[in-house]
C-alpha cells in the first residue's frame, strides 16, 4: 500500500491555525507514525487515503491536547462530564481511567466519531459505528502503546487546538427539557381534551393507516370533513402515533410499530428491532418529545443499534446518541 503523506498545511488546518508553532513538527511526525498503524489496520482497509490521514491527525490532536491539557479534547471531556457525570459514552470506565492522561477508551471514542456520520442533508446516509468493534479496539490499544512510549518526550503546545474537532460543543450545551406534563386543573387545547377523553386518559393513540386517522379526526375531534382539513400530506403514510400532551396534540407517522404498548395494535417487535434506531439517528424521523416519552415509559424494549450489542449501547447512551445524530432536531420542534 502506498504510504500517505501528511503535510504541515493539513495539520495546521486541523488545528484551525495558519501560523506554525514550535511543537507542530513533532506532532506532525507523530501523526505519520500513527498513520503506519492505521494503514495496517483492517478497520481502515477500505478507507481512502484522505480518511486514513484524517484519522492519524485526529489521534495526534488527541495526544497533543492530553499533553497540553487544553484544546478540543479537553473541552469535549469537560462538557461531557458536566452533562453526564462521566467522561465518555459507550465504555465502562474503571479506576485505571485517568482524565488528564491518555486512555485507550478515549482513542476508541475518537475513532467512533470518525466512522459515525450524521445526516447534514435529508438524503445523506447515516452511519452508526459499533464502539466495541474488535478492530477499532485493537487499533486504539496499538495507538495507546505508541503514545505511552512517547508521553515523556511529547512537547506541550501553547496554542489550543480547535474547540470543535471532536464534535460540536453546542450539541452538549443543549438543555434537557422536561416532558410536557399535564397537571390537574391545567387548561388544555380542545383536541388534547378530546384525545384524552377518547383514550380514557392515555396520552398515546395509535392508528395503522390514514383512513383510520381521518375517521378519528372527524368523529372524535370534530374536524371538518374536507380534504384540506384532514392533513392530506399524510395520506401516503401509515403507523401513526398521536401524543396528547400539555403543549398540544403531536402527530407522528411511520413510528407506531416501535411502541410496545398494550394499547398499540400496530406494534411489531421485529420491525422495531430492525429499524427503530432511526428514531434516535435520523433527523425528523420522530418528534423528540415522543422519543423522550417512549424512553421514559419503557416503550422501546426492542430498539437496538444495527450491530452486536446494539441494544445495550442504545439504551445506555440514548440521550448522547440523539444529540450527536439529530443535531438541531434534538429538543427541536
Amino acid at each position: 500500500m502506498k504510504q500517505s503523506r501528511i503535510y504541515m498545511k493539513r495539520w495546521l488546518a486541523a488545528n484551525e491555525r495558519s501560523k506554525q508553532v514550535p511543537t507542530d513538527t513533532w506532532y506532525l511526525h507523530f501523526a505519520s507514525q500513527l498513520l503506519l498503524l492505521i494503514d495496517q489496520s483492517p478497520l481502515y482497509c477500505k478507507k481512502s487515503e484522505t480518511e486514513r490521514v484524517d484519522a492519524a491527525i485526529s489521534l495526534a490532536l488527541y495526544f497533543q491536547d492530553c499533553i497540553a491539557q487544553s484544546g478540543g479534547w479537553k473541552e469535549f471531556s469537560d462538557a461531557y462530564y458536566g452533562l453526564y457525570k462521566s467522561y465518555l459514552p459507550f465504555y465502562t470506565l474503571t479506576d485505571a481511567y485517568t482524565p488528564d492522561e491518555i486512555n485507550v477508551e478515549d482513542l476508541s471514542f475518537v475513532q467512533w466519531t470518525l466512522f459515525s456520520r450524521y445526516a447534514i442533508f435529508e438524503e445523506d446516509e447515516v452511519i452508526v459505528q459499533n464502539p466495541h468493534n474488535p478492530n477499532l479496539l485493537a487499533l486504539s490499544q496499538e495507538a495507546y502503546v505508541l503514545m505511552d512510549a512517547s508521553f515523556e518526550e511529547a512537547p506541550i503546545c501553547d496554542e489550543p487546538s480547535s474547540p470543535i474537532w471532536v464534535m460540536g460543543l453546542d450539541l452538549l450545551e443543549m438543555p434537557q427539557v422536561p416532558l410536557p406534563e399535564i397537571k390537574p386543573g391545567m387548561q388544555l387545547k380542545k383536541d388534547v381534551e378530546n384525545c384524552l377523553a377518547y383514550s380514557k386518559g392515555e396520552p398515546l393513540l395509535y392508528f395503522s393507516v390514514y383512513d383510520e386517522l381521518c375517521k378519528f379526526f372527524i368523529e372524535e375531534l370534530k374536524w371538518e370533513n374536507k380534504n384540506e382539513s384532514l392533513l392530506p400530506e399524510l395520506k401516503n403514510e401509515r403507523n401513526f402515533v398521536i401524543y396528547a400532551n400539555a403543549k398540544g396534540m403531536l402527530i407522528a407517522p411511520n413510528v407506531s410499530y416501535c411502541f410496545c404498548d398494550p394499547h398499540n395494535p400496530t406494534y411489531n417487535a421485529a420491525n422495531a428491532a430492525d429499524r427503530g434506531f432511526k428514531l434516535f439517528t435520523y433527523p425528523g424521523a420522530c418528534p423528540f418529545d415522543l422519543v423522550k416519552y417512549g424512553m421514559a415509559k419503557g416503550l422501546f424494549p426492542d430498539l437496538q443499534l444495527p450491530f452486536p450489542g446494539g441494544k445495550e449501547v442504545l439504551h445506555d447512551n440514548w440521550d448522547f446518541i440523539a444529540r450527536y445524530f439529530l443535531c438541531e432536531y434534538y429538543e427541536g420542534e
